[in-house]
């Protein structure tokens, strides 16, 4: 699968909800669910390379397929309608956009640029395309897999 696969079907899931994202909301909510999926799964979502630019982990291949809608919402009616590519992710891609869909491109952007991040410990002012290796994803989405883990549910 690659990064546009999953970007996509975020894309689908978002305009079911009403929503419009912008290129740098979907840029960080498939770069999210490539976190948890690592997490989760200790297996890759997509095997584009992922890279630490200014405004965050960054998809090569994603920015230039989106960047062309600036900071401008990406029109709902270039989403296609219909199944996303495959439905046994639907739930997965469905809670992330819950979670994180409701926060801005620069509010995700913040996000990711916390201490400890893995784009914190790469991130390198003027040095363009450093890879995120994925054992820092993966470890960073571990801790919050396993805090919530820890966490008692209500009774």
């Amino acid at each position: 699968m690659s990064a546009q696969v999953v970007a996509d079907d975020i894309l689908k899931i978002a305009k079911r909800r009403g929503m419009s994202l912008t290129p740098m909301q979907l840029m960080k909510l498939v770069y999210i669910s490539y976190g948890w999926y690592l997490a989760m799964h200790n297996d890759k979502l997509f095997n584009d390379r992922i890279e630490a630019w200014k405004y965050g982990p960054v998809i090569p291949n994603l920015y230039q397929a989106t960047k062309r809608f600036g900071r401008d919402e990406i029109p709902t009616d270039l989403v296609a309608d219909g199944p996303i590519s495959n439905p046994s992710m639907e739930a997965f891609y469905d809670s992330i956009v819950e979670n994180y869909g409701k926060y801005s491109g620069i509010a995700l952007s913040n996000l990711t640029h916390r201490q400890g991040t893995p784009w914190q410990r790469v991130f390198q002012t003027n040095v363009m395309s450093t890879e995120i290796p994925d054992e820092y994803i993966r470890d960073h989405y571990q801790q919050g897999l396993d805090a919530r883990r820890a966490t008692p549910t209500p009774a």
